[in-house]
């Protein structure tokens, strides 16, 4: 699944070519809703902003189209001439002088009033996007450490898109082991010192991965990697996918645990599990 970065990344890439121009064209095709398309249909786009993992497509008449990638939905840009084939289904399109932009197989789309965005079913459930500015370090670790929270598993609390909007399964494994938390601690377990770290790590990695396109590491961490023989999917990672593979920072053997059926990655000798540690008597 698209996490915050991809979609943000999507959302800027889509703005670049339909911020400013005009909509000549917009095709519904999703059922859902085929009955409000009239409302927005050609109807020219102001801005385009992100909510964690889902999309605000916000146009001139004040309505705005939400969607959701979940797993398999995936925007596209191309050139009016470019000949598409593909064996996707097809849910919207927006077409300009020059570009159509194309959202396929999403199926959580919505036409909603920009003016009750807040009050959407899912939006509305939202904790802060650690992209945005607005969710700075202090309110991070508020959030951390707050009693609605403060009890709940690493490997829990950082999929749970009601204390931070945006994280996913790759992200989840990247911060816990910059931050070096063992998945199974809470906040509770921890010192004020290691939930800074957590902090900073959240904001940190989100960011990095956002800039890089997906990339978690230093550019000569994955080349180095990459040398080493390593597919794209696990040199671009310092833990996620690397299970099996060396710790880059103690060459102990990644670990891969598994939470329901969302696997995380991570190195055991630098997340140890403060939780299990009693202090002396």
């Amino acid at each position: 699944m698209p996490e915050g970065p991809e979609i943000r990344r999507a959302a800027d890439r889509i703005s670049k070519v339909l911020i400013g121009k005009e909509i000549i064209e917009s095709k519904f095709y999703y059922e859902r809703i085929k009955d409000k398309e009239e409302i927005v249909k050609n109807k020219n786009i102001k801005e385009i902003t992100t909510r964690g993992k889902a999309m605000l497509i916000r146009f001139k008449n004040d309505w705005s189209m939400y969607s959701h990638n979940q797993l398999y939905g995936r925007w596209t840009v191309n050139l009016n001439t470019t000949k598409i084939k593909s064996s996707r289904a097809l849910r919207v399109v927006f077409t300009t002088n020059k570009h159509t932009v194309r959202l396929w197989s999403a199926t959580d789309i919505d036409l909603i009033p920009t003016a009750e965005e807040n009050e959407h079913s899912f939006l509305k459930k939202l904790g802060p996007d650690v992209l945005n500015e607005s969710c700075g370090f202090e309110l991070i670790e508020e959030r951390l450490t707050s009693k609605s929270f403060h009890k709940k598993k690493a490997s829990t609390l950082m999929l749970d898109q009601t204390v931070f909007a945006g994280l996913g399964n790759y992200l989840r494994s990247e911060i816990l082991f910059d931050a070096k938390i063992h998945p199974d601690d809470r906040p509770l377990d921890l010192d004020k010192e290691r939930i800074t770290q957590w902090a900073k790590s959240i904001k940190d990695i989100s960011h990095l991965a956002y800039k890089t396109g997906g990339f978690t590491v230093s550019k000569s961490f994955a080349e180095r990697n990459k040398a080493n023989g390593e597919p794209r999917k696990s040199y671009r990672h310092a833990v996620f996918m690397r299970h099996k593979y060396e710790c880059l920072n103690c060459k102990s053997r990644i670990e891969r645990k598994w939470y329901g059926k969302r696997k995380l990655d991570f190195c055991p000798s630098c997340q140890i599990q403060r939780g299990k540690i009693k202090p002396c008597k």
